[in-house]
């Protein structure tokens, strides 16, 4: 029987994909959280450090700021965190001074609040850890992958990264965060790690049977081992919790052709032109279409069969009798009724498109999610450059972080690419094309396999040249390749070896 059409939802999203897109809220810095915790094992109760940040609550009622936590306050709950300059009082202005500079830095993506249990620090150290369910399962998902056959060298970097506390970060939290309280993972967490998916599967050796993750855990590997010995601690956090992200997005856009062999998987079209250059803008938001219908495709099957083995046991009115929520109840009854009217339609077949609808009004749209995450990652951006795209109208495009964080990911250290090598091991891996002549059928047919996905999209040839010129531009501007006189461009994360070519 179905009485929550919610959870049965939740259920098809957790055996999918082994997380749950459904948070149109979600951050990057939830995506920290929730991998950290995983890794580390542990979480922290730090409400002297949330109250520290959110010095004011919004009040609903009047929809105006109220102080909640004054200096006053912080002083009296937790008189050891400061001490005055030879004795005197601690000064106020200072301290203000400090509250603003720590929530710049610490709560930069708007995810503190007053309860620790319901915040996602900027993450710098193990203690900025919580129980922020925020991620919806996506850190024990990452966790699994990179700890899946055995640890990985990301596992090992991030453990390492947050055992540290010897950063600007951490040293901004310190006060406060010495009196954060160490915690049992809560049950949810507990049971999404010891949950494996399905997708999960090693093979005798060790190594990930699905082509997709094994491509991911071994791109996280390689960005791990790039970060061992360059750059700072936080910047190496940002990189891997950014390719965290797009690991994600490239998981959940191609789980239908992995599911079902032979089935549309969407390219990545990217767009280097910020939207300036009307097909190649309509081109890359074609192919962010095609991946939400992806997404769509493969739960609407799922929820359908999940209706069809629960339908064997009972007809469709006693099943819609059964649900709890009668606003729901009502829902089904009248999409039931519609769906099933002429005979078009068999009675199951009315009765899973009536939950599917019913699931839609009570739970957001994965895509919305997938939008979302990008957007802030920094892969996906309005699909009108003059921020008329709409909240769900985006294209792929990439900043200067991002191409770094890609090429690290995607280059070793000690193998340089071609320009062209680059670009065929991007569509390869994550299916990111910028329109190369192999890739003119791709995008057309918004399609990396055979077959047309969606309405065909009509796009300039010499707008694809130009938009693969402006990617090579983009990555020699941030650093991580050369061009010589004989029109040769070489990709690398070791700009100072190709000295010798």
């Amino acid at each position: 029987m179905i009485r929550d059409v919610k959870a049965l939802l939740y259920d098809v999203y957790t055996d999918e994909f082994g997380l749950l897109p459904t948070n149109v809220s979600i951050k990057p810095v939830h995506i920290a959280n929730g991998l950290g915790r995983a890794l580390a094992g542990a979480n922290y109760k730090s409400d002297a450090l949330s109250q520290f940040l959110r010095r004011t609550v919004k009040d609903q009622k009047a929809q105006v700021q109220r102080e909640r936590h004054s200096n006053g306050n912080i002083l009296a709950s937790y008189p050891l965190a400061f001490v005055g300059r030879d004795g005197a009082d601690v000064d106020q202005d200072k301290l203000s001074t400090l509250r603003t500079l720590a929530e710049g830095v610490l709560a930069t993506d708007g995810a503190v609040f007053s309860d620790s249990a319901m915040s996602s620090y900027t993450l710098s150290n193990d203690r900025l850890l919580s129980r922020d369910i925020s991620d919806m399962r996506c850190g024990a998902f990452l966790a699994s992958l990179l700890t899946a056959g055995r640890d990985g060298d990301a596992a090992e970097h991030i453990r390492f990264l947050l055992k540290s506390d010897q950063d600007p970060w951490s040293t901004l939290a310190l006060p406060m965060s010495q009196y954060a309280e160490l915690l049992p993972l809560s049950p949810g967490t507990e049971e999404a790690l010891r949950t494996t998916h399905s997708s999960m599967r090693i093979d005798v050796d060790g190594v990930l049977e699905s082509r997709t993750l094994r491509i991911l855990r071994s791109s996280i590997d390689r960005l791990a081992r790039f970060d061992h010995g360059h750059g700072s601690k936080l910047n190496s956090l940002r990189r891997m919790v950014t390719f965290s992200c797009f690991a994600i997005h490239v998981h959940l856009i191609s789980r239908l052709e992995a599911v079902y062999a032979g089935k549309p998987q969407p390219p990545i079209v990217l767009d280097m032109f910020d939207g300036k250059r009307t097909s190649i803008r309509n081109a890359s938001r074609a192919s962010v279409r095609a991946a939400g219908d992806s997404l769509e495709a493969l739960v609407t099957r799922r929820f359908r069969e999940r209706v069809s083995q629960i339908a064997v046991a009972a007809d469709p009115e006693e099943i819609i009798t059964g649900i709890a929520d009668a606003k729901v109840r009502a829902l089904v009854e009248r999409g039931y009724e519609a769906y099933g009217h002429g005979g078009n339609a068999t009675p199951d077949e009315a009765l899973s498109e009536a939950l599917w609808q019913a699931a839609m009004t009570v739970a957001n749209h994965p895509v919305e999610f997938l939008t979302e995450l990008g957007r802030r990652a920094g892969y996906l951006v309005p699909w009108s450059n003059k921020g008329q795209g709409g909240k769900l109208q985006k294209r792929y495009g990439l900043t200067t972080e991002f191409i770094e964080t890609l090429v690290a990911a995607t280059v070793d250290p000690d193998e340089p690419l071609d320009f062209p090598e680059f670009l065929d091991r991007l569509r390869s891996y994550y299916g990111i094309v910028a329109g190369q002549r192999t890739d003119d059928h791709i995008i057309r047919r918004n399609n990396i396999n055979d077959g047309q996905f969606g309405t065909p999209t009509s796009v300039s040839e010499e707008d694809l040249r130009l938009n693969v010129e402006a990617f090579r531009r983009a990555v020699l501007e941030a650093g991580y390749a050369k061009a010589y006189a004989d029109g040769q461009t070489v990709v690398t994360t070791n700009p100072e070896s190709l000295a010798i070519l």
